[in-house]
């Protein structure tokens, strides 16, 4: 069979992609409620709620409110809450990301141990 063959149906074409395919699903293995990836995924999804809830408290209290100094505070407390809305944001993104950069890092390797092994190959063989 042609790589080309190989590669289309799916089949590993050799016992480091074997390796490779074995260290993806360790990935997906949840781990118990010390993993740190989806605490700080519920940690950024809930700041971000957060974040809104009082960006919303605060608009609608400068939009009741009579005197100045009651719009500035609610002013003050709705750039917090917008600040704590894209830190939660920013939380969220960063553990969302982790597990998909860790894929990739991954297959980096596994296929530069495979190029290297051909390199290493081709090079005996042409001694």
């Amino acid at each position: 069979m042609s790589d080309a063959t190989t590669e289309a149906t799916g089949e590993m074409s050799s016992p480091r992609l074997a390796e490779f395919q074995a260290e993806v699903d360790k990935l997906k293995v949840t781990g118990g409620g010390a993993n740190p990836e989806r605490l700080g995924t519920q940690w950024g999804i809930g700041l971000t709620v957060f974040g809104f809830v009082v960006s919303f408290i605060s608009w609608w209290s400068a939009l009741n409110a009579t005197k100045i100094e009651n719009v500035h505070r609610a002013a003050i407390f709705a750039t917090i809450g917008f600040a704590i809305v894209v830190t939660g944001l920013v939380v969220w993104i960063r553990n969302s990301m982790t597990r998909y950069l860790r894929y990739w890092i991954i297959r980096l390797v596994y296929e530069q141990r495979e190029q290297t092994e051909r390199i290493v190959e081709a090079l005996r063989e042409g001694k």
